[in-house]
C-alpha cells in the first residue's frame, strides 16, 4: 500500500494547526483522524486501511480570537478556500475542513457566523456539539519516517466522535447517491466500538447528555444508533459489512458489530 498520500494528509494537518497557532485553544480534531487517535493508526487485526486523506477541525467560537483571520491563516499554510464554506485544499492534495457545531454556529444555513472571520471561514455541522464538551489534549505526530515533528492538539472524545458519525450517516443514508460513500464512516464507528470499552463510551455519553450544548444531539444519535446498528438487518451494520466485503469475513464482522452495539446500549441503560 502506498502511504505517501496519507503522509501528505498528516503533514497538511500539522501545517494547518501551526498556522492556526494563536487559535490553538479553540480548535479540536474531529473526524477520521481523531477516530484513529483512539483506535490506533494501524490495526493489525484488520486488512482494511484506517487512513484518511483529509482532516476535520472543529472550532469553538467562544475560544476563538480575532487574529489571525482564519482564511488568511489557512492561506499562510498554502490552503485555499473552495466555493463551499470551511473547505480548504492545497496543491499537494491536503484537504482541511474547518467546522463549527451547529448549536453555536449562529444564524443562516451553511456558513458559521464568526464575527471578524466572516461567514465562509467555517461550515456549520450538526452533531459535533459533543466535541465542545469532551476532548483531551493529545500529541499528534508526523507520519514522515524518522520525523520528530508533532503538535499538541485537543482531540474529541470517542463518544463525541461516535455521536458525530451517527449523525452524518443518519442525515445521508436515505439518499442512494450519498449512501454509497458512508461505509467508511460506519466502519469508523465499528473501530470505536471495538477499541474503546463500552463502559468508557457509556460514561462519556452521560457527560454529553448532562451538558446543555450536547444533550439533544447525543440523545438523537443514540436513538438512531440503536436503529442502525443493533440488529443484523440494520442499515449501519450493512454499511460496515460493505466496507470489508471481499477482505474480511462478513458474517463475523456483522455479528461482532451487533454484539458491540448491544453491549453499549445495555451499558448506557444501567
Amino acid at each position: 500500500m502506498d502511504i505517501q498520500p496519507y503522509i501528505v494528509a498528516r503533514e497538511g494537518l500539522l501545517d494547518a494547526v501551526e498556522a492556526l497557532g494563536p487559535h490553538r485553544e479553540a480548535v479540536i480534531l474531529v473526524g477520521a483522524q481523531a477516530v484513529y487517535v483512539h483506535t490506533g493508526a494501524y490495526d493489525s487485526d484488520f486488512a482494511v486501511s484506517p487512513f484518511t486523506l483529509d482532516a476535520d477541525i472543529a472550532i469553538d467560537p467562544d475560544l476563538l480570537g480575532d487574529f489571525p483571520i482564519l482564511i488568511e491563516a489557512m492561506g499562510e499554510a498554502g490552503f485555499k478556500p473552495t466555493t463551499q464554506p470551511g473547505i480548504y485544499t492545497r496543491e499537494d492534495g491536503s484537504h482541511i475542513d474547518l467546522l463549527v457545531p451547529e448549536a453555536v454556529g449562529g444564524p443562516g444555513s451553511r456558513g458559521a457566523r464568526l464575527g471578524v472571520h466572516g461567514n465562509r471561514a467555517a461550515r456549520k455541522t450538526h452533531g459535533l456539539e459533543g466535541a465542545l464538551v469532551s476532548h483531551k489534549a493529545t500529541s499528534i505526530r508526523s507520519m514522515v519516517p524518522g520525523s520528530k515533528r508533532h503538535c499538541t492538539l485537543k482531540v474529541a472524545g470517542p463518544g463525541a466522535l461516535l455521536v458525530a458519525k451517527v449523525h452524518k450517516i443518519a442525515e445521508r443514508i436515505d439518499d442512494p447517491s450519498r449512501r454509497s460513500r458512508l461505509h467508511k464512516d460506519a466502519f469508523d464507528i465499528y473501530r470505536l466500538l471495538r477499541s474503546v470499552g463500552t463502559t468508557t463510551l457509556a460514561d462519556e455519553f452521560r457527560v454529553l447528555e448532562s451538558a446543555e450544548v450536547s444533550r439533544e444531539v447525543t440523545a438523537e444519535a443514540l436513538a438512531k444508533f440503536e436503529e442502525l446498528f443493533v440488529s443484523r438487518s440494520g442499515l449501519g451494520t450493512d454499511l460496515v459489512v460493505q466496507h470489508v466485503f471481499g477482505i474480511e469475513d462478513p458474517d463475523f464482522i456483522a455479528e461482532s458489530c451487533v454484539a458491540f452495539s448491544e453491549d453499549l446500549m445495555s451499558e448506557r441503560s444501567r
